[in-house]
């Protein structure tokens, strides 16, 4: 068995790490140096405070949030259904080149009172090239179905509806008997 020198690797008990190598833990150390050099030190008790109260900021800025939508939503389904006179387009037909027919439904929730709808005309790009006014008169049934004619000033590919209301603009006889255009 050969002998071993004081220093030399064969026989050494030493757990101290000779010149030239590092341990795994010596390399674990250095890296978190590094690591704390590179992007400072945080302490529990500096970083736990700030970050729990700006949790609960965005949590109760969260809650007031959904509760804001949803009072918004609610509002605007009840305003929806209080509307006394609406419509909805149905179809659009190319009569002509200068006519364009659109069918459209009118719902009222009190029949016995007038109103009247605008209903437009559009061509491809989505613009306005023609509109009517139309009179719903009182009576009939709560949905009906209508259509109206309308001049158009450039080829008609689609119809809509603007709106409808049960205050009747002066320039509308809303005594007369509905005419298919006016």
């Amino acid at each position: 068995m050969p002998e071993s020198t004081p220093g030399s690797k064969a026989g050494s008990t030493s757990d101290a790490p000779t010149t030239g190598t590092r341990t795994s833990a010596n390399r674990t150390r250095d890296n978190g140096r590094r690591t704390r050099a590179r992007y400072g030190t945080s302490t529990a008790t500096a970083d736990a405070a700030p970050s729990r109260t700006a949790g609960k900021i965005v949590a109760v800025v969260s809650v007031l949030f959904l509760v804001l939508l949803l009072v918004f939503a609610g509002r605007y389904i009840m305003q929806r259904r209080a509307e006394p006179i609406s419509a909805t387009l149905v179809s659009h037909e190319r009569i002509d080149d200068t006519t364009s027919r659109v069918w459209f439904d009118v719902s009222r929730n009190d029949p016995s009172v007038p109103g009247y709808c605008i209903i437009t005309s559009l061509n491809y790009e989505h613009a306005e090239i023609g509109r009517r006014d139309v009179v719903v008169p009182a009576g009939g049934e709560k949905q009906t179905r209508m259509y109206v004619d309308i001049p158009v000033r450039d080829q008609p590919v689609s119809g809509g509806v603007y709106g409808c209301s049960t205050t009747i603009p002066s320039f509308l006889d809303a005594e007369a008997e509905y005419v298919e255009a006016r």
